[in-house]
């Protein structure tokens, strides 16, 4: 598997971290809840998302994707629908964070929409990588070669993932350790 290829994978498994830690906090905004949301997470969360996989990671498939629709393989439909899907989950995130960032300004939102809207947002999210997943990662091993990877590391500039592998992760601390303590506790 090539570099880029599991820097991909680790990202897919990443993110799905981080939207299980996202779902448990907006849950917490259902009537019946006995806790209140972290919405510092949930920006947190949030901006990361802008922060990575929105202009690093989605970028990185875009260019992967475009050889692969050159290479005219049969999944070619659900490749352009995936590439589409990066534009919208793009504008579904800036949407979410201006929603938690009027209820972090004291607006008012109803939790309904706040819950309705976020489930939504993670169901789009978690499709979205279920199916490159299962159709489309499985072909970078079998439709590129080491020549074709070298041309794509060409076109990409290489970025760290600024909450999982930075060794600072000054920015994202918090979100950091909150999500390694919300796995510690699912697991006890």
């Amino acid at each position: 598997m090539h570099k880029i290829q599991r820097q991909l994978h680790t990202d897919h498994y990443h993110l799905q971290r981080l939207l299980d830690c996202f779902s448990y906090e907006i849950d917490c905004y259902d009537f019946d809840s006995k806790r209140s949301a972290d919405l510092d997470i949930i920006l947190s969360a949030l901006d990361y998302i802008q922060t990575y996989p929105d202009k690093w990671h989605h970028p990185t498939e875009d260019i992967i994707f475009s050889r692969l629709l050159k290479k005219r393989v049969k999944e070619s439909p659900l490749i352009e629908q995936l590439q589409d899907e990066h534009q919208d989950i793009i504008e579904a995130t800036e949407k979410i964070q201006e929603l938690f960032n009027s209820v972090a300004e004291d607006c008012i939102v109803s939790a309904d929409e706040l819950l309705t809207r976020s489930r939504n947002y993670v169901k789009l999210q978690k499709r979205h990588l279920e199916k490159e997943n299962e159709h489309v990662y499985p072909l970078m091993d079998s439709m590129f070669n080491e020549n074709e990877w070298r041309e794509i590391e060409k076109e990409i500039q290489t970025q760290n993932d600024p909450l999982f592998n930075n060794p600072s992760k000054k920015g994202y601390d918090h979100l950091y350790r909150y999500i390694l303590d919300l796995e510690k506790s699912k697991q006890d």
